[in-house]
């Protein structure tokens, strides 16, 4: 037994690290429910950790191969639809696992697991890109897809459906469009165009999805595929402004959401990033309480009454956890 838990092992794992005696049905059954199992067949290839079990890795690259074949024909449906709408004077925004879809090298596009394709048009443009994916043969489905978007447009014989935004999901207030047209670049799709955001606000769409519309500040959860994507953004030449980051998320809520990413993305991933201020109590609180879910998951219940209380006396999580020559600096 390594000590680690699954969720731990699967971390170890996305790093290309996989722990010597792993049990790896735990391993692959927390992969198949963060859906990154695709991602970890990619990070173990050609890896220097403990030997990963030739079953595993057969089970691993099944899945690796058919989410493959699966982004192909999401990418031609991407390419047929953005063709289209470039016909009727549109060009979209690309939006969270549509920008990896469609940026990505083909021997890469199997890693990222994608649900549906995300992208945005202007809302006066809404009824025309409506029409348009109409006369592809789509047709809206029946269920709300919230207040940022017009509808998920699917067809039949299709492997995902098109949610047409008119401005990324989350708090309107925290999207700020007129920068991030500026922010964003014309990448070819096929033979049309699409509008690419930056790594900067990439990360912000990622951040503000999962935290505020996704409500994980009070669920606690953790989307362990797009703090894949947010690691990756950061690790780019030209990645994330994280001074640009924090000005966009200048509020209590949109900062908190910042910051618990933030200690997320250093812990699991040692990726680099600003540190959070010790003083800023509550996304340590708000970490530690998804760290303790995502690790053990039985005790859910105990977990959240615990959090419930801390979060209500946060001098008390101070005491707890962190050294007592720190919290006499914080007052604690």
């Amino acid at each position: 037994m390594t000590g680690r838990t699954p969720f731990e092992s699967v971390v170890a794992c996305l790093q290309g690290r996989p722990p010597a005696g792993a049990d790896w049905l735990d391993i692959v059954e927390v992969a198949n429910r963060y859906l990154v199992t695709p991602t970890l067949f990619r990070a173990l290839e050609g890896c220097e950790g403990a030997p990963v079990p030739q079953d595993a890795l057969d089970y691993l690259r099944f899945i690796h191969d058919r989410n493959r074949e699966r982004n192909l024909r999401l990418r031609a449906q991407a390419v047929e639809a953005i063709e289209a709408l470039n016909r009727c004077h549109i060009r979209p925004l690309l939006l969270k696992g549509a920008c990896v879809l469609l940026t990505s090298p083909d021997d890469r596009i199997g890693a990222r697991l994608l649900t549906d394709l995300d992208i945005a048009v202007s809302r006066e443009h809404l009824p025309r890109a409506a029409a348009c994916l109409a006369r592809l043969g789509y047709e809206p489905l029946p269920d709300a897809v919230g207040e940022h978007a017009l509808a998920a447009f699917a067809r039949p014989d299709d492997v995902g459906s098109i949610d047409l935004h008119f401005r990324p999901p989350g708090p309107e207030a925290f999207h700020h469009p007129d920068r991030l047209a500026e922010s964003a670049t014309v990448v070819r799709v096929g033979n049309g165009q699409a509008l690419l955001p930056s790594p900067t606000f990439r990360a912000l769409h990622l951040i503000v999805h999962d935290m505020l519309h996704d409500q994980q500040t009070v669920t606690g959860a953790i989307d362990l595929r797009h703090l894949c994507d947010l690691d990756e953004l950061a690790r780019m030449p030209n990645g994330i402004d994280w001074g640009t980051l924090a000005a966009l998320l200048p509020d209590g809520p949109g900062r908190s959401a910042l910051h618990t990413q933030l200690l997320a993305l250093r812990t699991l991933f040692g990726t680099r990033t600003p540190l959070t201020p010790w003083w800023r109590i509550r996304p340590f609180l708000q970490h530690w309480r998804r760290m303790q879910q995502a690790c053990h998951p039985t005790r859910m219940e105990l977990i959240r009454t615990a959090y419930r209380t801390l979060y209500k006396r946060p001098k008390a999580f101070v005491r707890t956890f962190i050294p007592k020559r720190t919290a006499k600096r914080m007052g604690g």
